[in-house]
């Protein structure tokens, strides 16, 4: 599962075209340079990365399409074999909505994150209005209501991804329908709020 994670936040690094080096990749993934380079060799040769060269010996590593099917698949796998980290998704959602000045919320995703995401708001006295999951066959999920929709008019109130599956997809459906700054999700997640242009010819190189 750790290599699971170091893949991701490899990934996850590279997602906005930045010009970097292997040095600083690892240095900010905490993981030896020598696994970096191994990490580049393998995800070169399935495409899922690029690299474009700049100046003086400098690269531009960058995502493709599939790679970024590929770190929406490996967050899914990370969230499913880490939900027994009971404590470190609780305090994940505590900063949430400490940080946040919202008092209602809509959970998007039952489960086991949206059991604790609601332990976590009770801890913070925020209010969980109901839950919304169009593939949950009951009417309600831990005697909260369980809407099929997402509510036409949110009012000052915001959305809180607690899915534990294709959440940049969920993510990506309700930003057509609703403001961002009204959807909220844990950092674990690793949600991207724009999706990758690809195109290495519009990265801008510094001489």
């Amino acid at each position: 599962m750790r290599n699971k994670n170091n893949e991701l936040n490899f990934l996850s690094y590279l997602e906005d075209g930045k010009e970097t080096t292997q040095k600083k990749i690892s240095t900010n993934i905490s993981v030896s340079i020598g696994f970096i380079n191994a990490l580049i060799k393998k995800f070169l040769n399935k495409g899922i990365i690029k690299i474009k060269q700049a100046p003086y010996k400098r690269f531009i590593y960058y995502l493709t399409p599939q790679g970024f099917s590929e770190k929406a698949r490996l967050v899914n796998e990370y969230f499913n074999d880490s939900l027994f980290f009971f404590k470190s998704l609780r305090i994940e959602f505590n900063k949430l909505f400490s940080k946040d000045n919202c008092y209602g919320y809509y959970l998007y995703g039952t489960g086991e994150v949206c059991e604790i995401a609601i332990l976590s708001a009770k801890e913070n006295k925020k209010r969980i209005i109901s839950i919304i999951d169009p593939s949950f066959k009951q009417k309600k999920y831990l005697d909260f209501k369980v809407l099929k929709e997402i509510p036409n008019n949110l009012e000052n109130n915001k959305i809180i991804i607690t899915t534990t599956s294709n959440q940049q997809t969920v993510f990506f459906k309700l930003k057509k329908k609703i403001k961002v700054d009204k959807i909220l999700f844990i950092k674990s997640m690793c949600i991207s709020i724009e999706k990758p242009t690809f195109d290495p010819s519009s990265i801008k190189i510094k001489e």
